[in-house]
């Protein structure tokens, strides 16, 4: 049966219901009981739809079984890898407590630090893995071949004002006009594609839990940080499963505390991961984006006195029409720089209290490691630990900024432009 024709009639009688039930209703417990049963039906019915056909009820959900499919490859293969890492960041941690602090010859704790660094960076990007970041790949592609599509009709126009009106041997003003309908043809065509796959990222952000507005996916997108949030996101959910999956090996273990404490020492290196993570991005924020949005403010404010400057003294007024002018695109990258830095101070508070958390569960998970006797214990902290990656996901979620007017979510833009293209 349809769902949605199975809904309408299970409408009816509930309205029937709705008007028999009154206040002095004798047994509200059974009327609770109905409503809540309607509601699950409703809220859980899942059969053909008014629109589609058994053969492609069929296929949506051959598709859905194939996503799955898919998705449990996907984590096999990041567990794979992963787990090879993690078993290498142990030796490594196992080797530095034999080691001395420093030596002329030979390793000493601060080289093995440093390749356990090497480790957790391995093990991030391995932790990254997620078809999500291919759907980001293909939005930004397509998106450089809108800006390189938009350049080649700009050059075309140019070359358009000198080019003969009939030739047989040289591209002529039609030519070049048909060019140019061609490539607005093709952005036009571009920009559905990413309209659509950014539809199917809010899908695959939301399945890895960070659920997001399409206003807030546009911010992501936009911002310097986006990726950063996206990645973390995408670590946090792979984390919350290979936590799940050791929880699991640690209770089939039964009583072997050798074995169960080995799963519970790649834990602690997943927490080392995150933190490793979370200290990059708080870096990145405070030693790279805020100095160089720091240095963009002073840079036009210097421009926008020696504007004024100009401005006091020029008489003429289409002169004076331009430097108003300049002194307002001032104005406005002022104003998105101010609502730039908020963003990136909000998302910095946010990673600080996911680092907090995560190195207060770092600080137990290794003392429970060190103390623990029973691999019951374990699984019981590993358990808890599923709590704390829910809340990492939903600390990610990206605060929604109001831009005033279009210019400034285009000059939001320019300045995510120039604080990548200022990467060290």
């Amino acid at each position: 049966m349809n769902k949605y024709y199975f809904k309408s009639l299970l409408a009816i009688p509930l309205v029937l219901l709705m008007g028999c039930v009154t206040a002095d209703e004798e047994e509200p417990s059974w009327w609770e009981k109905s409503k809540q049963a309607v509601s699950d039906i409703w809220n859980t019915s899942d059969v053909v739809t008014p629109t589609e056909s058994l053969e492609e009820f069929d296929n949506k959900d051959q598709k859905n079984q194939e996503n799955n499919a898919q998705k449990d490859d996907l984590f096999s293969n990041v567990w794979k890898k992963i787990t090879t890492t993690l078993d290498e960041v142990l030796d490594v941690e196992s080797e530095k407590e034999t080691l001395p602090d420093s030596a002329w010859l030979g390793k000493d704790k601060e080289d093995s630090q440093t390749e356990i660094d090497k480790l957790l960076d391995e093990a991030v990007s391995i932790l990254s893995i997620s078809y999500s970041n291919d759907t980001r790949r293909r939005i930004r592609k397509l998106e450089q071949e809108i800006r390189r599509m938009k350049q080649s009709i700009s050059q075309y126009r140019q070359v358009k004002i000198s080019a003969p009106k009939d030739s047989r041997w040289e591209t002529t003003e039609s030519d070049y006009d048909e060019k140019i309908k061609d490539l607005n043809e093709s952005v036009k065509q571009h920009r559905i594609a990413i309209m659509d796959l950014k539809t199917q990222f809010s899908q695959e952000l939301a399945d890895i839990g960070l659920p997001i507005t399409e206003e807030q996916l546009d911010v992501l997108l936009s911002s310097v940080v986006g990726d950063d949030i996206i990645r973390s996101s995408i670590v946090y959910n792979n984390v919350k499963q290979i936590s799940q999956q050791l929880m699991t090996l640690t209770k089939e273990s039964g009583e072997d505390l050798e074995i169960s404490q080995r799963y519970y020492g790649m834990y602690t290196v997943l927490l080392k991961a995150l933190l490793h993570m979370q200290e990059k991005f708080i870096s990145n924020i405070d030693n790279n984006y805020l100095p160089k949005i720091q240095q963009i403010v002073l840079d036009v404010q210097d421009i926008k006195a020696n504007t004024r400057i100009l401005l006091s003294a020029e008489l003429n007024k289409n002169r004076r029409l331009h430097l108003l002018a300049n002194l307002e695109a001032q104005k406005l990258t002022l104003q998105t720089s101010a609502l730039y830095k908020k963003h990136l101070t909000g998302q910095r508070r946010k990673i600080a209290i996911a680092y907090d958390k995560t190195n207060t569960d770092l600080k137990i998970a290794q003392n429970t490691y060190k103390t623990v006797r029973i691999s019951g214990e374990l699984v019981n902290l590993l358990r808890t630990s599923q709590k704390s990656f829910e809340l990492l996901l939903n600390i990610q979620v990206p605060d929604l900024l109001i831009f005033k007017n279009l210019q400034m979510k285009q000059e939001f833009a320019i300045l995510t432009q120039k604080l990548n293209n200022n990467k060290d």
